[in-house]
């Protein structure tokens, strides 16, 4: 009996461990769409759909399209190595990366993109458009990582069951625009429940000092 009584402290310590590795494991870490690895470029046309492994999305592919909007000049899309870059000629043009993917439920996953900006001309309108129709626009988006939330899109309900996105650009004058990565933000750890709470009260409670048993009155 002493031998288990010795144990026991240790068993509380095992358990508590694997309690709280259990409640770790919840974290939701941020999805990867697109790190812009797999090479892929296009000029004055489309090229795609290309299966891509630069990312989480099951089953993905990536389409390119370039257009100009005078003829004579030139728009293009290159991606290569971990960097996205768009540029149009002097008239401008119309440019867009468009991915499929097998439906996923991502609003259960995050609840907005991360956009990193490496370079980025003033003269330009960008849009994010998920499931074809539901979309964010903005204009002279800044260098750096940028949060754009779900619920700033035009129709937030779409992320229960998306299939696809689209980075859509458009300038009336020369400019160009260069990406490194297009993501989710990831979810924060559940808070555990009342009777997780309460079972990992009756572990730590092991680990106070074993008491001395009361010495006999003589």
């Amino acid at each position: 009996m002493n031998k288990v009584n010795k144990c026991l402290p240790g068993l509380r310590l095992v358990l508590l461990a694997l309690t709280l590795a259990l409640f770790a494991g919840n974290a939701v870490s941020a999805t990867l769409i697109d790190d812009f690895s797999d090479f892929q470029a296009i000029d004055n046309g489309s090229d795609g759909p290309l299966p891509i492994s630069g990312s989480d999305l099951s089953g993905i592919t990536r389409t390119l399209t370039a257009t100009p909007f005078a003829n004579g000049d030139t728009s293009e899309v290159v991606v290569e190595q971990g960097l996205l870059t768009v540029s149009n000629g002097s008239n401008g043009g119309f440019a867009s990366v468009i991915y499929s993917f097998d439906t996923i439920d991502l609003a259960s996953l995050a609840g907005a993109f991360v956009l990193a900006t490496e370079f980025m001309d003033l003269s330009h309108q960008v849009q994010l458009i998920a499931n074809g129709s539901s979309i964010f626009g903005f204009t002279d988006l800044g260098l750096g990582e940028h949060i754009i939330a779900f619920t700033q899109f035009s129709d937030a309900s779409v992320f229960a069951h998306l299939t696809s996105l689209e980075l859509k650009f458009q300038g009336t004058d020369a400019w160009d625009a260069q990406f490194r990565l297009l993501a989710t933000n990831g979810n924060s750890v559940p808070e555990p429940s009342v009777i997780a709470l309460l079972a990992i009260g009756l572990l730590a409670s092991g680990f106070g000092s074993p008491k001395k048993p009361l010495s006999a009155k003589a």
